[in-house]
């Protein structure tokens, strides 16, 4: 399968780079505008750069997959619960003891002393399964799950 590393630069002043199948166009993931890439190269990429590339779509744009909270995000104040999505959007920790295969597919951070985590499972395209290849987007449906601490 081809595998582009895109640039793209928006308005509001935001870079970024992004790695995707397409050539298509991104969200900035600071004020969440269409940007279409300016400049790009093509690369081979290995499965769990592929993978990453998708969760890390999926949480900074919110698009590629589903959303889903718990109830106890949820039930959180408005800005709370909003600060909550803006934080797992924007998060970038990722380390070798909390990623070791290098996925972007969980990260934990807090806000007022309350922890949060967030969470991609793959399943098959009907949603009874696990997916047999996460990081094929024909055979998968990305879920990435918000929640608090406590309820994991």
């Amino acid at each position: 399968m081809p595998w582009f590393r895109k640039h793209h630069t928006c308005p509001c002043g935001t870079n970024w780079w992004d790695e995707w199948d397409c050539l298509c166009n991104d969200r900035c993931p600071n004020c969440n505008a269409e940007i279409e890439p300016d400049d790009h190269e093509a690369i081979e990429g290995d499965a769990s750069a592929v993978i990453r590339t998708l969760n890390d779509r999926l949480r900074k744009s919110l698009t590629g997959g589903r959303v889903v909270m718990t109830a106890g995000v949820s039930a959180l104040p408005e800005d709370v619960r909003a600060r909550v999505i803006e934080l797992t959007r924007t998060f970038d920790e990722f380390t070798p003891d909390n990623d070791p295969h290098q996925e972007h597919d969980f990260g934990s951070f807090e806000i007022g002393g309350q922890k949060f985590f967030f969470k991609h499972n793959y399943y098959d395209k009907s949603m009874k399964y696990g997916s047999e290849d996460p990081s094929d987007p024909d055979k998968t449906t990305r879920v990435l799950t918000i929640m608090r601490a406590d309820e994991y």
